[in-house]
């Protein structure tokens, strides 16, 4: 079931990647996640899909939302998950998978703390060097992270990746400390 999800998260991100409805200048615009109270800004009109996926166990539809623009991708994905669910394994597991399907070497887990989520604890944030699914270099900035949604917890996990030599530091900063709910 993990590596169905694997492949599935890979498929997603790699495909967002290729997307090209994007323009190439950053016009920033606050958007929401379907389905939920997340409200976050990407730099480009977003792609938006819904899928079943299986993670740690669980059969969830993962949402996910992403562009394109200029030499970055911006993805955001999240599920709705039992509140008896574990959601650190979940958040640990999802965030091994995402830096194995980048072949991720260079890992840095600087300590982070979502500003406008009342997050609940065990937010991760990783910063990694790896390939794409045709050997090019890429660069990502990640967050995962979980919050309160009602009877429910909801995970959130939310990247950039750059092929170009860029920092996206600063741009992932723009994305991540945009995340709140109301």
């Amino acid at each position: 079931m993990r590596k169905f999800f694997l492949k599935y998260a890979a498929a997603v991100i790699f495909s967002v990647m290729g997307l090209s409805a994007c323009q190439p200048s950053l016009n920033w615009r606050a958007v929401q996640m379907p389905g939920t109270l997340l409200n976050f800004e990407l730099p480009c009109k977003p792609d938006k899909t819904t899928k079943p996926v299986s993670m740690a166990g669980l059969d969830l539809e993962l949402s996910v939302m992403g562009c394109e623009a200029g030499d970055a991708v911006w993805a955001v994905m999240s599920a709705k998950v039992p509140v008896n669910a574990d959601r650190t394994d979940i958040l640990k597991g999802w965030r091994q998978a995402t830096l194995q399907n980048m072949q991720a070497s260079q890992v840095e887990d600087p300590s982070w703390a979502p500003g406008r989520v009342a997050a609940l604890p065990g937010a991760l944030r990783s910063r990694a060097e790896g390939k794409t699914t045709t050997g090019q270099t890429v660069r990502a900035n990640a967050v995962w992270f979980a919050h309160l949604e009602g009877d429910s917890v909801r995970v959130v996990h939310a990247v950039v990746y750059q092929n170009q030599g860029r920092n996206i530091d600063a741009s992932a900063d723009l994305l991540i400390e945009s995340m709140k709910l109301p």
